[in-house]
């Protein structure tokens, strides 16, 4: 199996993914995108950042208006004065020609494809993203000397789409049916109101979906993906996405209609990532639980570990501490990994009971986790694990 290569999904506040990068090399590259705070600055950057890090385009919403998107003279609500479908058939070629010439001239390690998302995907789907966003970009790649790069289409993919057998098919072959395209920059999107992904069968049809791009040896890149980035390491991705906030970790086609910038309207509630429990945990459970045995434990001690973080308005955009805690924590979670499918799924599966090990102990010492600190995912996770391993085995 593949070492799996980290690399930082930049957004409001990049700079601690800057920092963290440079003075303590986690991360082997970035994602740079238009709604990132320094997205004035990355032509500026030097090659041996620009040769390990790539470009999202964000078309996710093509008519967006989010002042950010209106510097960028190839995204389609700009090009067009003002996105339709039908004015942008008309110049998705000149769209696609100035995107992939920014790719080339900034020498990104790949070409990336952008796609289009809708609330209520139309029947006509695979036409729209094959006329107006395959088709020009690859004739763009091919026109233009991009050395040979490897070429991403971005995909986003949805809980419904997945448990659709048929969707999911046609979708395959679109991607498989051009040699041309040879990995797929995936965005998975599924709809929860928890912060852990809690749905076995969501776990598992993106596993096999995974797994099926792999069986057509394509490069699977995993973004806008939390703590459960893990989890899909088990079908062989070859690189996955870490971000600082919420908005980094989850996709959401909101964030690109109106100016999201991460931040909360009483601010987020102070959270530390705890590696040994698979989770984010409330600073309020903090007093409860500092004193027992396991404490020093269940957070990995690396140098920015802290429960020192003031309970103050906008804390965090002054307090990088807790967000640069969880860089390095998942990062060396992800390194750690081991590089065989049998041993790799032996190493989740029994961190994952672990976890729930810890998590029965603090119970048992009267830590009553809500539902958003609590253990109740790992059983989901362990399960859908166990169920995609009897899968590969034919069991």
């Amino acid at each position: 199996m593949n070492i799996i290569d980290v690399y930082h999904q930049c957004g409001h506040n990049d700079v601690w993914n800057f920092d963290i990068f440079n003075k303590d090399n986690v991360g082997d590259g970035f994602i740079f995108a238009p709604k990132m705070a320094k997205y004035d600055k990355i032509e500026d950057l030097g090659f041996d950042i620009k040769t390990v890090s790539f470009f999202d385009p964000q078309f996710y919403y093509p008519r967006s208006t989010v002042k950010k998107f209106s510097k960028i003279d190839f995204f389609p609500n700009v090009i067009t004065g003002g996105y339709s479908t039908t004015t942008y058939e008309e110049l998705c070629y000149e769209s696609a020609n100035k995107c992939v010439e920014f790719q080339v001239s900034q020498d990104y390690k790949f070409i990336v494809i952008p796609t289009i998302v809708y609330d209520e995907t139309p029947q006509n789907y695979m036409d729209i993203l094959r006329s107006l966003y395959i088709e020009p970009f690859l004739q763009e790649c091919l026109k233009q000397d991009f050395n040979h790069k490897k070429i991403l289409l971005s995909i986003v993919i949805k809980e419904t789409q997945l448990a659709n057998q048929d969707f999911k098919n046609e979708l395959l072959n679109l991607i498989t049916g051009y040699e041309e395209i040879q990995g797929v920059y995936l965005v998975p999107s599924i709809k929860t109101t928890s912060k852990r992904v809690k749905d076995i069968n969501y776990i598992f049809n993106l596993l096999t979906f995974i797994q099926d791009l792999k069986d057509n040896d394509m490069y699977v890149h995993l973004a806008y993906i939390d703590i459960e980035g893990l989890l899909f390491s088990m079908a062989d991705i070859d690189s996955v996405s870490i971000g600082v906030f919420e908005n980094m970790r989850k996709f959401n086609l909101e964030d690109f209609k109106e100016k999201n910038d991460g931040s909360h309207p009483n601010g987020p509630n102070r959270r530390i990532y705890s590696n040994k429990l698979f989770q984010w945990i409330d600073f309020d459970y903090i007093g409860a639980i500092e004193n027992l045995d396991i404490f020093d434990s269940l957070f990995e001690n690396n140098k920015y570990v802290s429960f020192n973080v003031p309970k103050e308005k906008n804390w965090h955009f002054r307090n990088p501490e807790l967000y640069k805690h969880y860089m390095m924590s998942i990062f060396n979670q992800y390194k750690s990994l081991p590089s065989d499918y049998e041993n790799r799924y032996n190493y989740i599966l029994n961190n994952l009971k672990e976890a729930i090990r810890l998590n029965e102990m603090l119970y048992n010492e009267g830590v009553l986790f809500n539902s958003d600190n609590n253990g109740e995912h790992l059983y989901k996770w362990a399960t859908a694990i166990n169920r995609y391993n009897k899968y590969l085995k034919g069991e």
